[in-house]
């Protein structure tokens, strides 16, 4: 009994030695990741036919990120979006400093009317919310859940975009 003890110790300490060290990794624990918004470039966005929609070849979001990862981020994008609600669908990748890259996808959803812009006093603010998943592709391996609130100042006059109000947010949960 006791040589087999003994040979099953031996066997367990042999093959412990010979395990890839990724096999031994600890346990995911949670990724925290919040930040703002600085701007978003105007991007190239073209009317999709005529279905009233409008498709974001491609648009860039750029701010800052402390906690679980922390530097300047840019997500780069396309949607396809309604008009009148600027909702749709998000696609898009996001880099955080010079070693991490993200897969981004989400859904715009319709605009919400957020009040007065401080900014630009007679403009209107909607926020954009854009919720979605993420997982890295480069850097770190992990994946979450991402939620941005982006809020725009509107000319009540030509319904353009005319800047961004202070307190947009970008906010990055999950596990790595």
């Amino acid at each position: 009994m006791k040589k087999v003890l003994f040979i099953s110790l031996a066997l367990v300490i042999a093959l412990t030695a010979f395990i890839p060290a990724p096999a031994m990794a600890a346990k995911p624990v949670p990724f925290n990741a919040s930040g703002t918004v600085l701007y978003i470039t105007p991007g190239t966005v073209k009317p999709a036919g005529d279905s009233g929609r409008f498709v974001v070849v491609e648009r860039d979001i750029v701010g800052s990120l402390s906690g679980s990862i922390t530097g300047a981020f840019t997500l780069s994008y396309k949607a396809n979006v309604e008009l009148a609600t600027q909702a749709g669908n998000l696609h898009g990748t996001m880099q955080i400093g010079a070693n991490n890259t993200l897969n981004v996808n989400g859904k715009i959803e319709p605009l919400a009317f957020a009040g007065f812009s401080v900014l630009i006093p007679g403009n209107l603010v909607f926020k954009s919310t854009i919720d979605g998943q993420w997982n890295f592709l480069v850097g770190a391996n992990g994946s979450g859940k991402f939620n941005a609130d982006i809020l725009l100042i509107i000319d009540p006059l030509t319904l353009h975009v005319v800047g961004f109000e202070p307190g947009s947010s970008v906010i990055l949960t999950g596990q790595w």
